[in-house]
């Protein structure tokens, strides 16, 4: 399906057919001020355990986001893997599931995620589409990339309610 234009500044919305795929990560309940250090130790963590057991992954890194309540945010980081994960301490399989998903690119540094996520969420309502559970973010390009924020890219990934 062709992208639907955004407003200035806002990326635009695409509604795409995901297939399931598989992932190491560590999930925690970290505290706001808590995520960058975070991301930074899961994803080391993730990458070591993959080199462990013979594997290297698959596409770039991913958070996934799956509640917010008052001890923190809910969320696992990790990578996409070609084959089963097999269980490594604080490093569990998992998937990223399959099915509809309305997609966006930010471009630019993190500061900009938050009005990013909102126009996607504005842009799934304006198609009457209710968005599902445990959105996630892919880091295609950011930091340790070597080059500036204004040209990092993450893409926003929230899956459709199949119900809608």
């Amino acid at each position: 399906m062709n992208p639907i234009a955004a407003d200035a500044g806002s990326p635009p919305v695409e509604i795409v057919e995901l297939e399931l795929v598989r992932v190491a990560a560590v999930r925690s309940l970290v505290g706001a001020e808590d995520i960058p250090d975070f991301m930074s130790d899961a994803l080391s963590l993730v990458a070591t355990a993959l080199r462990e057991a013979g594997m290297a992954p698959a596409g770039p890194p991913f958070a996934r986001y799956f509640a917010v309540g008052p001890d923190g945010l809910d969320m696992a980081a990790g990578f996409p893997v070609a084959e089963p994960f097999p269980e490594a301490g604080v490093v569990h399989p998992g998937e990223l599931p399959a099915g509809p998903a309305a997609v966006a690119t930010h471009v630019g540094p993190y500061q900009g995620l938050e009005a990013a996520w909102n126009a996607l969420r504005e842009w799934a309502g304006a198609l009457g589409r209710p968005l599902g559970d445990d959105p996630w973010e892919v880091y295609f390009v950011g930091p340790g990339s070597g080059v500036d924020e204004a040209v990092w890219r993450t893409g926003l990934v929230w899956p459709l309610r199949l119900d809608g």
